[in-house]
């Protein structure tokens, strides 16, 4: 497929953890469904690209099976060099049109399509969603980005102005060249009166932190149509299939209650949801039309889950979650559960592991269904492996050795993204259960350009300390 754009120009591929399995199945589980297993599912990608966001699932997930597809073949054949270094039997990758995925693909569980639905032309959008109501389990979970008005439009504008500065180029590297130095001239001419340079000035920045294949692939794409939820929500009910809920789930609740004159309408709460946040962006969750769905949710409800929350104390004493959500604390028992949860972050506690610290079980339930949907914290099914402890002979995970030895990010077992420095990338790949804290160190020593046998004394236990909390290690 050499004329594929994703051929040309790479599209980065890493780990997204509202694609896990994990968030997923708590989104389907808060509202009365019965998802499969995280650890034993069937899982399919479309528009995977090199898999980067499925080699990290299949890696730490081994009883569960996973199926990528992509129409661009390099990145595919790249994706298949990493299973293979890593030995990964339960992940295929295919390069295929979505378009011809029948019932010879099987069933799943979850279906994944990040970033394609407002990427691609109408037939295919239709096509998709078709694919995720005919291979869709009886209880299985569809997850749907697409660009979203009313917040889209301010982004569309600049869409149209970059593409009208880049008309006449047709080479790629060009068109993004050309296109950020748009963005930077329309920031710089301060011509905008300050109501728009603000707003102006916020999507730009946005849109150059992108890498060149963001850019390229995104903003530059040749298709971006971007829909109202309401229309997103009657084109899946076309295709059989309703409305589960959010991936970013916290979204979908309205703490000041503004919207309760809408009652029990979740469609419509939804679409107004949107344009009381001026939304640009969703990633939503689907099911079969005929799950019957519970949206009654209950503080009680919260004994089945699990909780993680970033949870820190900044300036005037309060506490900082997830999402920038600050919250002062009034009662001990708040302080203690949000401190629990910010000690083991982003490995999630059990409700179990929480009830000390609130005193008693009816107490946590009210406070972790606040900081749930505040915002503050994020709800799991699934305990991710983790390495608490640095061993005698630290083991950082296959995945992890791997990776640092080709970039300088790394997946942890959270499915998030580790940033290692160069130094770090050494250390990881060092860490293969083999050597000692002193050998390590003699090993570092060695490395050009490296800290120095002091600088290593000090640091070292520190760095893997570092390296086990942010779920590189290995048990």
């Amino acid at each position: 497929m050499p004329d594929n754009a994703y051929n040309v120009i790479p599209y980065p591929s890493f780990p997204r953890n509202k694609t896990h399995p994990d968030r997923l199945a708590a989104v389907g589980t808060l509202f009365g469904m019965t998802p499969a297993p995280v650890t034993n599912c069937r899982y399919l990608e479309i528009g995977c690209g090199d898999g980067g966001n499925l080699v990290p699932m299949a890696y730490w997930l081994p009883g569960s099976r996973f199926l990528g597809v992509d129409l661009a073949d390099e990145p595919i054949a790249a994706g298949r060099r990493a299973i293979a270094s890593l030995d990964l039997g339960n992940l295929t990758l295919e390069a295929a049109d979505l378009r011809n995925i029948g019932p010879e693909a099987g069933e799943f569980d979850y279906i994944v399509a990040h970033g394609l639905y407002s990427w691609v032309p109408a037939d295919v959008r239709d096509r998709l969603l078709a694919v995720c109501r005919e291979r869709l389990a009886p209880q299985g979970i569809a997850y749907i980005s697409y660009n979203a008005y009313p917040g889209r439009h301010v982004r569309q504008m600049l869409r149209e102005m970059m593409l009208y500065h880049v008309r006449n180029l047709e080479d790629p590297v060009q068109r993004i060249e050309q296109g950020r130095w748009f963005l930077e001239f329309l920031r710089k001419s301060r011509l905008l009166s300050p109501a728009w340079g603000e707003l102006v000035d916020q999507q730009v920045a946005a849109l150059l932190k992108h890498a060149g294949g963001g850019l390229y692939h995104d903003d530059l794409a040749e298709v971006n149509d971007s829909v109202y939820f309401h229309e997103f929500a009657a084109h899946a009910r076309r295709h059989g299939l309703q409305y589960l809920g959010e991936a970013d789930f916290h979204e979908m609740f309205d703490p000041q209650g503004s919207l309760a004159w809408l009652k029990d309408d979740v469609l419509e709460r939804e679409q107004y949801l949107d344009f009381l946040r001026i939304r640009l962006f969703r990633q939503t969750l689907l099911c079969r039309e005929e799950v019957a769905l519970n949206r009654e949710l209950r503080p009680a409800a919260m004994r089945r889950f699990l909780f993680s929350a970033p949870a820190k104390t900044v300036e005037g004493g309060q506490i900082e979650g997830l999402h920038g959500v600050r919250i002062s604390a009034l009662h001990d028992a708040v302080k203690q559960v949000t401190a629990a949860l910010g000690e083991v972050y982003p490995f999630p506690l059990s409700f179990e592991e929480l009830v000390p610290y609130a005193g008693d079980p009816a107490s946590l339930e009210e406070i972790v269904f606040a900081l749930f949907t505040g915002g503050f914290a994020d709800v799991h099914v699934y305990q991710f492996p983790c390495a608490d402890a640095v061993t005698a002979k630290p083991r950082a995970s296959r995945l992890a050795r791997y990776q640092a030895s080709v970039s300088r990010h790394a997946a942890s077992a959270c499915h998030g993204i580790v940033e290692l420095e160069e130094i770090n990338r050494f250390l990881v790949m060092l860490l293969d259960g083999t050597r000692t804290h002193r050998e390590i160190a003699e090993a570092l020593a060695k490395a050009p350009g490296g800290p120095t046998r002091e600088q290593i004394r000090e640091g070292l236990p520190k760095s893997l300390e570092w390296l086990a909390h942010e779920g590189l290690l290995e048990g």
